[in-house]
């Protein structure tokens, strides 16, 4: 029974520990009244809508963030993502940017914006999960892992008045037009 219970107390302090590495946005170590914010919003969407909340593993192989079951919680905010399947931060750069971007908020408005806001929400999560940032310029970015490197067009519409979160990637060096 104790050795139920000491598995118990360390599965409940990974989830700890994981939760605050996802939502601690200026990566303090501590959770501030907005961190806090962000994380009960999307508890209380995921209490709300059974369609999108946090796995809560108690398996802590790969260190980081949780896998998302059925994607973001904001859905509203995404445009040509796939949520219906599981999400693998670790495989896929582009399920590792929308669990960052979910967890970070509204979407940037401007290109400039954009480029501060991935520096600072998105780029060592996804780095910190295998996938190299090599650059950020406005609302692009370009990333390298196994896949190979790529470029990324990540706000659709920004400077514009309804921009979403979006993934146009080419391979790194293809001419663009």
């Amino acid at each position: 029974m104790s050795t139920v219970q000491a598995t118990s107390a360390t599965a409940v302090q990974d989830l700890a520990k994981n939760l605050i590495k996802t939502f601690d946005a200026n990566s303090d170590g501590q959770l501030g009244q907005d961190e806090f914010g962000s994380f009960l919003s999307q508890l209380m969407s995921g209490i709300q809508t059974a369609s999108g909340t946090l796995s809560a593993s108690s398996q802590t192989a790969t260190p980081g963030l949780q896998t998302l079951s059925k994607g973001p919680l904001r859905r509203d905010l995404f445009e040509g993502f796939n949520f219906d399947r599981e999400q693998l931060v670790e495989k896929s750069a582009k399920d590792a940017f929308a669990s960052l971007a979910s967890g970070a908020g509204a979407v940037p408005a401007t290109k400039a914006e954009a480029e501060s806001w991935f520096n600072q929400n998105i780029k060592s999560g996804m780095e910190s999960l295998g996938h190299k940032v090599d650059w950020v310029q406005g609302d692009k970015f370009q990333f390298s892992n196994w896949q190979g490197s790529w470029v990324v067009d990540f706000v659709r519409g920004a400077d514009g008045p309804n921009p979403s979160f979006s993934w146009q990637a080419d391979p790194a060096g293809a001419s663009l037009t």
